[in-house]
């Protein structure tokens, strides 16, 4: 079960709190986001660049030829280029302080859909959000402390997600063309293992790829929900995988400050195939 992949540093920074490492196959450059920070980064040609916000950063997504998707503390928001102003989309109304949004990507289908998370872990749940396509948001049946791990099929015929606090992944039907959804199912339970399940990717074949804070690993999961592999990841706290590079077959791993060392950014090259990120087709008043 146990898989060896030969991780490096992948850029000389450090972070705190470092998420969503995504592949920008318009631009071949990698981006993530440092979330108790409000920066957005990415890397092309060995240069690194920084948009910084007075909010915190979730996640993002693409949009169209240029944009971006942004989940942040206080809502939606969207970017018509990297160096555009903020653009106000749907903001999030709750009474609890620490309710942010947390983990999110573009739905095949075009749908922008993420998750929150109540750092208090008092009053109110998170819980995911879909933006549909004219602008308007639909909550999602699906809680937890910790919204994380959204992932799709490559068919694009379920959505998966990680309940952190519980460690168990659970998946639903999903039809990208009308963004419905079916029943929550367990998909995977990984008490038994070391960390708890935050962000993930599939692959090509369907494979759940699941960073496991405080974990020091990847749990890789088959798509009838068993576990194939544990991946070694020198970080602590590994927060999400991401897939990119020129051929799709790197593998990012982000992770956050431990107790001994900064959140960074490691890479394993020409792993295996991971899936393009769909670009969002959510209407923009």
């Amino acid at each position: 079960m146990a898989q060896s992949l030969q991780f490096e540093k992948f850029v000389d920074l450090d972070f705190d709190l470092a998420e969503c490492p995504r592949w920008d196959w318009r631009t071949d450059s990698w981006m993530w986001v440092n979330i108790n920070d409000g920066e957005l980064w990415r890397h092309k040609d060995g240069v690194n660049e920084k948009r910084k916000f007075d909010d915190m950063l979730g996640c993002f997504a693409m949009h169209g030829d240029q944009g971006f998707m942004l989940g942040m503390k206080t809502g939606m928001y969207y970017l018509s280029d990297w160096n555009a102003e903020l653009t106000s989309l749907v903001p999030l109304v709750s009474e609890f302080p620490r309710m942010r949004y947390n983990d999110g990507r573009c739905a095949p289908g075009g749908r922008f859909v993420a998750g929150t998370r109540n750092g208090a872990k008092e009053g109110d749940q998170g819980q995911f959000w879909q933006l549909h396509l004219d602008g308007t948001i639909e909550a999602l049946p699906m809680f937890a402390w910790t919204c994380n791990g959204l992932a799709f099929s490559p068919d694009g015929q379920w959505l998966y997600w990680s309940d952190t606090g519980s460690s168990k992944v659970y998946k639903h039907a999903y039809n990208a063309e009308t963004g419905e959804y079916g029943e929550q199912e367990l998909h995977c339970d990984l008490t038994d293992y070391n960390g708890r399940p935050d962000g993930a990717s599939v692959d090509v074949d369907g494979n759940y790829w699941v960073a496991m804070y405080a974990g020091q690993s990847v749990v890789k999961i088959a798509p009838n929900g068993e576990v194939l592999a544990v991946i070694d990841v020198p970080s602590e706290n590994p927060t999400m995988v991401g897939f990119g590079g020129k051929d799709m077959r790197d593998v990012i791993v982000t992770s956050a400050a431990g107790s001994n060392e900064k959140g960074k950014l490691v890479i394993a090259r020409d792993v295996v195939e991971g899936l393009k990120e769909p670009l969002s087709s959510v209407k923009i008043a």
